[in-house]
C-alpha cells in the first residue's frame, strides 16, 4: 500500500514538472515608454539604449527570462492594469501606478528634473515660485513629487500641455510659457540644436526610478530579488558604468 502511494506521488510530480518549468521559461514583459537617451528605438524599430542593458544584466542574475517592450505610457499603464505586462519603471511616488502597481524599494537610476527659462525669465528657487505662471509640462511624462507639488499652488500654476520634447521646448522658445519642467537627459540632444546661452535651467530635483511590479503578477516576491540584484550591482560599480553622468 504504501510503496502505490509514493508511486502516485511520483506520478503527480511528473505530471506538475512540465508545468512549473513552463512557468519559468514564460519571460517576463516589461513595457517602458521611450525616453533617449536611455531608451529608444533602433534603425530596425527596436528597443535599444542601457536600460535594455541594464534589465537584461538583472534578469540574468535572477535567472529569469525577461522581454521588453517600448510602449507610448498609457499603453504601458493599461497592459499593466489588465496583467499583460509585468513590470515597468516610472518616477518613485507615481501616484496612477501605485493603485495597480507595487513600487520597488532600490532606485534603478537617478534623473534630472529642471525648470528651463529664457535668460530674461526669474529664476525659480522653490516650485511655489511657479505660482500664477505658465508651465509646459511633456503630456506623456510623470514628473512625481514635483508635479503634485506645483499642483498646489496658489494662485493655479497654469499647465501647458506638449505632446513631445522637441516640441516642448520650440513652444517655450517662441514664448507660448513662461517655463518648461522636463528632465535633462532626454531634452539634452535638442538643447545641443539651439544656440549656446538661448535657455537657463534651474534644478528642482533628482527624480529617483524605481520598478513597478504589477498587482496581478503572481510572484510578488519578483521584487524583493530584484532589490537585492540592483543593491548587487550598485555595489560592485554594474549600474553607473551603463548610464552617462553628463548633466
Amino acid at each position: 500500500m504504501l510503496l502505490s502511494v509514493v508511486r502516485l506521488c511520483a506520478l503527480a510530480l511528473n505530471l506538475l514538472l512540465p508545468v512549473v518549468s513552463h512557468a519559468q521559461a514564460k519571460p517576463v514583459e516589461i513595457v517602458v515608454a521611450s525616453f533617449a537617451p536611455y531608451l529608444q528605438p533602433d534603425a530596425n524599430g527596436m528597443p535599444n539604449g542601457p536600460i535594455m542593458d541594464l534589465t537584461a544584466l538583472l534578469f540574468a542574475d535572477l535567472q529569469q527570462a525577461q522581454r521588453v517592450r517600448e510602449v507610448p505610457p498609457a499603453r504601458a499603464f493599461q497592459r499593466l492594469l489588465n496583467g499583460k505586462a509585468m513590470l515597468t519603471i516610472a518616477a518613485a511616488g507615481n501616484p496612477g501606478l501605485t493603485a495597480i502597481a507595487q513600487q520597488g524599494k532600490e532606485p534603478l537610476l537617478s534623473l534630472t528634473l529642471n525648470i528651463y527659462r529664457q535668460p530674461g525669465t526669474p529664476a525659480i528657487q522653490t516650485l511655489a515660485d511657479l505660482a500664477g505662471k505658465r508651465v509646459i509640462f511633456v503630456a506623456a511624462y510623470s514628473y512625481g513629487d514635483a508635479e503634485m507639488r506645483i499642483m498646489h499652488n496658489q494662485p493655479p500654476t497654469q499647465r501647458i500641455n506638449a505632446n513631445t520634447h522637441e516640441s516642448a521646448l520650440n513652444m517655450l522658445m517662441h514664448n507660448r510659457a513662461d517655463y518648461l519642467l522636463d528632465y535633462a537627459e532626454p531634452l539634452r540632444e535638442h538643447l545641443e540644436k539651439i544656440p549656446a546661452g538661448s535657455l537657463a535651467a534651474d534644478l528642482v530635483a533628482e527624480t529617483k526610478m524605481h520598478w513597478y511590479l504589477s498587482r496581478k503578477y503572481p510572484d510578488p516576491h519578483l521584487l524583493d530579488r530584484l532589490d537585492s540584484a540592483i543593491r548587487a550591482r550598485t555595489a560592485d560599480g554594474s549600474i553607473s558604468r551603463l548610464f552617462p553622468t553628463k548633466q
